[in-house]
C-alpha cells in the first residue's frame, strides 16, 4: 500500500526524519546563503545518510510551506506506516508490563494533535490511537508541533473508534476518559493497570458513545478562573500522572 507523502519543515521535525527516518525522505531544501550552527547540522546529517540537500531561496520555502515558520528547512516525506489495531491488541495480550496507549477522540486542530503527539513520546505511550473520521489529518503543521514524535510513536488510525475501544476492553485495557464533570480526579485514579487514556475534542470533549465505553471517568482539578486544560496539556497531566504512579508501585 503506498503512503502518503507530505511536506514537513522545521528543525527539530526535519531533523528527527533524518536520523529516524531516513527512508521516508525524498527530498530536502534548505535555505541559501550563510547557515547558522542548526541548520548546518542539518546539512551534514543530511549528507552522511546520503540525503541529497537542495539550496533554495527562503521565499521558495515560504511558498512551498505556504508561509508557515519553517526555520530555513523543508522536507518531502512518506508518512510513516501506521499500526494495525489487531497487531496492537496481540502486543497487550502478550506484554509483560502494562501498556500504555493514549486515545484522542477527534482531535480537529493539527497543533493540538501534534503537540499530543510529543506527549506521548516524553511519557513513553506505547502508541496513539485516533479515528480515521473528524481528525486532524497528519500535515505538516502536524509534524512540526510532533517535534519528532511522529517517528517515535506508532500511531493506530481506525474506521470505527468504538468498534476499536471494544477490541482493546477485551483485550484486558482499562479505559479511562478525561472529562470536565468527573467527580473523581486524575489523582485519585487508580492508573497501575494496562491502560488506554481517552481525551476529546477541543470544544465537545469525549462523545457520549466513547464515554459510555470507558472504565472509568476522570476530572483533573482546577484551581483558577479558567475552567478547563487545553487538551495537549490535559493529555500531558493524564500521561504523566500514569506514569508517576506505575514508576512508584514497581519502588
Amino acid at each position: 500500500m503506498t503512503r502518503r507523502q507530505i511536506l514537513a519543515w522545521g528543525l527539530h521535525s526535519v531533523r528527527a526524519t533524518i536520523t529516524h527516518a531516513v527512508g521516508d525522505v525524498l527530498e530536502l531544501w534548505l535555505k541559501d546563503g550563510q547557515l547558522l550552527d542548526e541548520l548546518a547540522q542539518v546539512e551534514v546529517l543530511a549528507a552522511q545518510a546520503g540525503v541529497v540537500v537542495q539550496r533554495v531561496p527562503w521565499k521558495t520555502l515560504e511558498r512551498l510551506t505556504e508561509g508557515a515558520v519553517h526555520q530555513g528547512v523543508v522536507i518531502r516525506r512518506r508518512l510513516p506506516a501506521q499500526m494495525d489495531i489487531d497487531d496492537y491488541v496481540c502486543r497487550v495480550l502478550n506484554a509483560e508490563f502494562h501498556p500504555l496507549l493514549l486515545i484522542l477522540d477527534e482531535i480537529q486542530d493539527p497543533q493540538n494533535f501534534g503537540a499530543c503527539l510529543r506527549v506521548a513520546d516524553g511519557a513513553g505511550a506505547d502508541a496513539v490511537l485516533v479515528g480515521r473520521k473528524n481528525n486532524a489529518p497528519i500535515t505538516g503543521t502536524v509534524a512540526k508541533a510532533a517535534s519528532g514524535a511522529l517517528d517515535s510513536v506508532p500511531i493506530i488510525a481506525v474506521s470505527n473508534l468504538a468498534r476499536a475501544l471494544d477490541k482493546l476492553r477485551i483485550a484486558g485495557l482499562w479505559l479511562v476518559g478525561a472529562v470536565h464533570d468527573a467527580p473523581t480526579t486524575v489523582f485519585d485514579c487508580d492508573f497501575r493497570m494496562p491502560l488506554g487514556l481517552i481525551v476529546g475534542s477541543e470544544k465537545k470533549g469525549l462523545r457520549k458513545l466513547t464515554r459510555s465505553k470507558c472504565d472509568h471517568l476522570v476530572s483533573i482539578p482546577m484551581s483558577g478562573r479558567i475552567p478547563s486544560l487545553n487538551v495537549a496539556t490535559a493529555t500531558a497531566v493524564m500521561l504523566f500522572e500514569a506514569r508517576r504512579q506505575s514508576r512508584d508501585s514497581t519502588n
